[in-house]
């Protein structure tokens, strides 16, 4: 009976120390620990994070989402799995800032082991950075006459910058205006420069035209007379759109009825191709005659 029990001890010791053996090669073991011993406020610092692991098992290392604090990770450095046996080894190597004034800091990693339905987490052990400080004594206040102040009363000229923003909101409110306007003001608008233009057309047409027949007054000629009627040639052209200037006499009596019209244009034509004397009343005629027509123009735009 003895001789069994110190049998089934040493196989139940032999068996715990294979068992031992075995779950320890197919548990991972996570370090980590800083490159540098000091670092300042701000200044990048690396830490190296590792992982030996079972070749067997997927591990995960933490990327920039993970919580680093109280440090900021800046970057990170993979290195290429290598694997040895059945043992893998991994190891990443972190850049990180810190911007708090703690004397003494302290951080540590963890390696996630995915599995079939989660992931186990196992964590490095914390490993401290001493941070050096510029500044070792923080007064809590200095007067102002203690203050080592430079004074320079040197005007500086500071270029103005232009406020994009508010100018693009300003023309664009303009332009929404301009918009609205032609809206509702478009057909006076349009109305207000068609008479605008036909009463600047009419007043230059008068002066040329009796600037001309002041020049028959003092000096009458055929060659005078006749620029004096394509002077009002032009300008009926203008008004009402018909080619008077290629039209002769007769076709412009063709396309406009009125019999004083057409007596005042023989007049001018035998004065200008016979010979005959100045026919000063076809010349009247034919400013009365044009007053009209443009008369009847602007009552046409305005009413039309």
């Amino acid at each position: 009976m003895g001789l069994f029990m110190k049998r089934f001890t040493l196989g139940l010791l032999f068996g715990w120390m294979f068992a031992t053996a075995s779950w320890a090669q197919d548990t991972p073991v996570v370090r980590g620990h800083f490159l540098s011993d000091t670092t300042g406020i701000g200044k990048e610092v690396p830490f190296a994070l590792t992982a030996r692991y079972n070749r067997d098992l997927q591990m995960l290392f933490p990327d920039s989402t993970y919580t680093f604090a109280p440090f900021e990770v800046l970057r990170k450095k993979y290195a290429t799995t290598r694997t040895e046996g059945n043992q893998s080894y991994d190891s990443v190597v972190y850049l990180v800032a810190t911007f708090e004034l703690d004397t003494l800091q302290r951080l540590r990693l963890p390696v996630f082991l995915v599995q079939e339905k989660d992931c186990v987490t196992i964590f490095s052990s914390y490993d401290s950075l001493r941070i050096n400080h510029r500044v070792h004594v923080l007064p809590d206040s200095v007067s102002v006459e203690r203050l080592p102040l430079k004074v320079n009363t040197a005007y500086l000229t500071v270029r103005q910058l232009l406020n994009y923003p508010v100018l693009l909101i300003i023309a664009g409110v303009i332009l929404l205006a301009c918009v609205i306007a032609w809206i509702l003001f478009g057909k006076k608008i349009r109305l207000w420069f068609a008479l605008r233009s036909l009463n600047r057309e009419y007043t230059a047409f008068t002066t040329r035209y009796r600037t001309a027949l002041q020049e028959l007054e003092n000096t009458y000629s055929p060659r005078k007379a006749e620029e004096t009627l394509v002077i009002w040639k032009d300008y009926m052209e203008k008004l009402e759109g018909n080619p008077y200037t290629r039209y002769t006499s007769r076709e412009i009596v063709h396309h406009v009825t009125d019999a004083e019209l057409a007596q005042g244009l023989h007049a001018i034509d035998r004065s200008i191709y016979g010979g005959g004397a100045h026919p000063r009343e076809a010349f009247q005629f034919l400013l009365n005659f044009t007053q009209k027509r443009f008369q009847l123009k602007e009552h046409s735009l305005r009413h039309g």
